[in-house]
């Protein structure tokens, strides 16, 4: 009975093992013919007849087949340019004006606008003026342009950009990990019973919305100033900006040349000074370990030897003979 027992076990093992691999087997042969025709149905024709044929891919087939696929779309760069200009004008509350007008034309505005008079050395007011505007990006190196159209001399002009796509992209992803932990805490605040895990629950969502704001914020911040350039613009009166001359000499350029010279002279100096303390001195000292100090100990030493007068021996006395 015991035998006819374990038999029994063995068959049984044996019998579900079977169905068990059997089973395994339908299901990886029918896994590759799933995903077989899921991409047949996906890919257009045009790209098996382009693969078959060994032929290349043109670009409208790829774009079809990433539009078959559903692949994302390139991410939109953003990118935020900004124009720092330092202009010489005849009338600077005239080119305020002016500069405020081409803004809004192009469809933008002004930030901050400023005129003021401040006295020249030779106690003369003159009037100055500063102002900021913003303009569309694809209209910005023509804003920049009719600025520069409208100064008598530029004597700066800073133009930068930064790409803040990524950073854009990270506010993007936070923003949507925050928004489901608001949804969460908003349920778990809902399903809450006491007093305490409602207060509690509250304070983080209320946290999380903090941090929502400010995340939206950023974001808004960041497309504003991609959408739109600034420009900021300081104006100086073409009187100040004129050298001061004396019959046609002119004693400011004389004396910036002599600064100048001066400068020059003293760095001239001062890299003579680095060189010796840097350089030139700690080579003498190891030229004068390796070389100088054997050659002086070799000379003194063949002086005592051959050059050096031997003392007259003295005569031994009358006792001692």
């Amino acid at each position: 009975m015991k035998k006819m027992r374990f038999w029994a076990v063995i068959m049984l093992v044996a019998t579900l093992g079977a169905m068990l691999l059997s089973a395994c087997g339908s299901a990886a042969q029918n896994v590759p013919m799933m995903e077989t025709k899921g991409m047949d149905e996906m890919m257009p024709e045009a790209m098996p007849q382009a693969v078959a044929g060994g032929n290349a891919l043109r670009a409208s087939d790829v774009e079809t087949f990433a539009a078959a696929v559903d692949m994302p779309e390139a991410v939109q760069r953003l990118v935020i340019r900004n124009a720092d200009m330092d202009i010489v004008v005849a009338d600077p509350k005239q080119a305020a004006d002016d500069i405020a007008r081409m803004a809004e034309q192009m469809g933008g505005y002004v930030v901050s606008a400023n005129v003021y008079t401040r006295r020249s050395a030779d106690d003369v007011e003159m009037l100055y003026g500063h102002i900021m505007v913003r303009v569309p990006a694809e209209k910005f190196d023509e804003a920049v342009e009719q600025i520069g159209n409208m100064a008598e001399r530029i004597d700066r002009k800073e133009i930068t950009g930064q790409d803040v796509t990524a950073e854009y992209v990270d506010l993007e992803s936070r923003l949507k990990n925050l928004e489901a932990t608001e949804a969460q805490l908003q349920r778990i605040m809902n399903e809450a019973v006491s007093t305490e895990d409602v207060l509690s629950v509250y304070q983080e969502l209320s946290r999380v919305r903090g941090e929502i704001e400010q995340v939206k914020g950023r974001m808004k911040y960041l497309r504003d100033s991609a959408r739109m350039s600034a420009i900021s613009v300081n104006l100086t009166p073409s009187e100040a900006a004129k050298p001061f001359t004396i019959g046609g000499w002119q004693p400011v350029g004389v004396a910036k040349d002599a600064i100048l010279m001066l400068l020059r002279t003293l760095r001239g100096l001062a890299n003579i000074v680095i060189w010796l303390l840097l350089y030139f001195v700690p080579v003498l000292l190891i030229l004068g370990l390796v070389f100088g100090y054997p050659a002086w100990w070799l000379l003194r030493k063949g002086y005592r030897r051959w050059l050096k007068p031997k003392k007259p021996a003295e005569k031994a006395d009358d006792s001692g003979k």
